[in-house]
């Protein structure tokens, strides 16, 4: 049994491990995006009359969402048709804009991330890539087990050798096992939402899930947004929520969703949600810390997974936690497939050392 798992374990790491060092290495530059975005930031809420003032800018420039600035990340961030968006300050002031993922360094890593620049099939990739450093974890870990008298902790090998690669991965691995298991399930879990529901379904009724996800109805009538009944219908409904996304109806005279986090919420943009009327009418209220158990767990992914926990004293420990995984994943991942390919190269083939003292003078 153990010569299988070796194999498995080694076999998966040679044909996967470069694709988990491109998602540790872009993930952990991704968690710290604040601080190198490269735009002038001003890091609280906005007030309600420029909330008004983003959104108006928002509408100038045809987009479809915007995110409000918080005290993480100080600006506002526009979503534009075919991959567009821009950064908006608090009075509406327009800072930057881009066409297309490929055009900001942090819009790319955020693609290369999530989609590994292969649209939804990229994800797909990915969440499966999330169950793989899953099974590294548990598999290394089982591996791991009958050598632990020898652990020695290294930053990096002692040579670059084979041999010596291969302790340090063993070492460092079980090290980071538990960091690393948390950023592949979680992300596995919100890619592939069979494997979230298989998981997370059990926590709740399947009725309770399915009646809070139920569709708002739709709008008595077709109105244009009036933008200040609706911020005063969420702050009426939500006394204790702080507004975070403004998304606007998808045809002229839909329905607006607003979306805010309440104090109770590690999600950074919340998951409580108001259905709205352009009148300002609220069609459905999701209270997100009343959700079902199972609903509450899946909104708990993200936060966990990105180390972005809202106004928690953990964020900052999970960020450099989570960082600290993401870098061993890249180092782990691209040392493993170097030395998984080398070893399948026969002997004959590899270029013979040269004997001391031959050719010298």
């Amino acid at each position: 049994m153990r010569r299988v798992l070796v194999l498995a374990h080694r076999w998966l790491g040679g044909l996967v491990g470069i694709g988990l060092a491109v998602l540790g290495l872009s993930g952990a530059a991704l968690l710290w995006k604040p601080w190198w975005a490269g735009v002038a930031q001003d890091p609280r809420v906005p007030t309600e009359a420029e909330t008004l003032a983003i959104i108006t800018a928002g509408e100038k420039l045809g987009a479809g969402y915007v995110t409000l600035p918080s005290t993480e990340f100080g600006v506002a961030q526009a979503g534009l048709p075919d991959g567009g968006g821009a950064y908006l300050a608090h009075d509406g002031t327009l800072l930057a804009k881009w066409a297309s993922t490929w055009d900001r360094p942090e819009t790319f890593l955020f693609d290369l991330h999530h989609h590994l620049l292969m649209g939804e099939t990229g994800e797909l990739i990915s969440g499966w890539l999330g169950i793989a450093a899953t099974a590294f974890c548990i598999t290394g870990l089982i591996l791991w087990w009958p050598t632990r008298r020898t652990f020695r902790l290294k930053a990096l090998p002692s040579r670059m050798t084979r041999p010596a690669i291969i302790l340090h991965h063993r070492d460092i691995g079980v090290v980071l096992a538990l960091p690393i298991l948390l950023a592949g399930l979680t992300g596995a879990m919100m890619v592939l939402k069979p494997l979230g529901q298989a998981l997370l379904g059990p926590l709740s009724p399947a009725s309770e899930v399915a009646a809070w996800q139920a569709k708002p109805p739709a709008p008595p009538t077709a109105a244009s947004p009036d933008w200040p009944a609706i911020l005063t219908a969420g702050r009426n409904r939500f006394p204790d929520g702080t507004a975070r996304m403004i998304v606007w109806p998808k045809a002229p005279g839909g329905t607006v969703t607003i979306r805010m986090r309440r104090p109770q919420e590690w999600h950074p943009n919340g998951r409580t949600t108001l259905t709205l009327a352009g009148d300002g009418t609220v069609l459905m209220a999701r209270d997100a810390p009343a959700a079902p158990l199972a609903v509450r767990a899946q909104n708990a992914l993200y936060p966990l997974h990105s180390a972005r926990m809202a106004d928690s004293p953990m964020a900052l420990p999970l960020r450099i936690v989570m960082t600290l995984a993401g870098l061993g994943l890249a180092l782990l991942g691209s040392l493993a497939v170097v030395t998984f390919w080398r070893a399948q190269v026969p002997a004959r083939m590899r270029k013979p050392r040269m004997p001391q003292g031959v050719g010298a003078g």
